[in-house]
């Protein structure tokens, strides 16, 4: 029969367990309450309430394109010129190449995703390169090079972030 001692030191060699386990839950309360039981000043943030209330919204629209437009305009844009302009259209975007635009990358990823399986270029000899601040690649020196390359539409990024559509051939015009 184990004495009270040897019964003293197995419980005592389970404190930091217990200790560590305690700590770990009162982490876990103080993150998840919040998301639980957001305050009024989290009206605006992705809290679980928040997205709950966000899902419901969207659940109800049917139009994808619709839908998109609320969350991230971009991709509406995307998905709705993906809809107007042929599946075959190839399309040249401007303002991509240079370190100055490489804040433009993310416009590219998402209409390259949204225009699949259409060719997009950034470069006129479709031999752009990826670096760290961009895109090194060959401007074309006119609308005409353009044409003369196969391209049906011209993406213009413009400087205040707006994207102007210049359509090269009949394939590039939007139906």
């Amino acid at each position: 029969m184990p004495s009270n001692s040897t019964k003293l030191g197995s419980n005592l060699s389970q404190w930091p367990e217990i200790l560590m386990a305690a700590l770990i839950g009162t982490l876990a309360i103080y993150l998840a309450w919040p998301q639980i039981f957001p305050g009024s000043e989290q009206s605006n943030e992705a809290n679980l309430a928040n997205l709950q209330k966000r899902a419901t919204i969207l659940s109800q629209i049917s139009d994808p394109i619709q839908r998109d437009s609320m969350c991230i305009g971009l991709s509406a844009y995307g998905r709705q010129l993906d809809l107007h302009i042929s599946k075959d259209a190839r399309i040249f975007i401007s303002g991509m190449v240079g370190q100055e635009n490489g804040g433009h990358l993310g416009i590219y990823y998402f209409l390259r995703n949204y225009l699949f399986p259409r060719e997009l270029d950034v470069s006129i000899d479709r031999k752009a390169i990826f670096t760290e601040h961009g895109f090194d690649g060959v401007l074309p020196n006119s609308i005409d090079e353009l044409r003369t390359n196969n391209f049906d539409l011209l993406l213009n990024l413009e400087t205040n972030g707006n994207i102007s559509l210049q359509p090269l051939t009949e394939k590039g015009v939007p139906k």
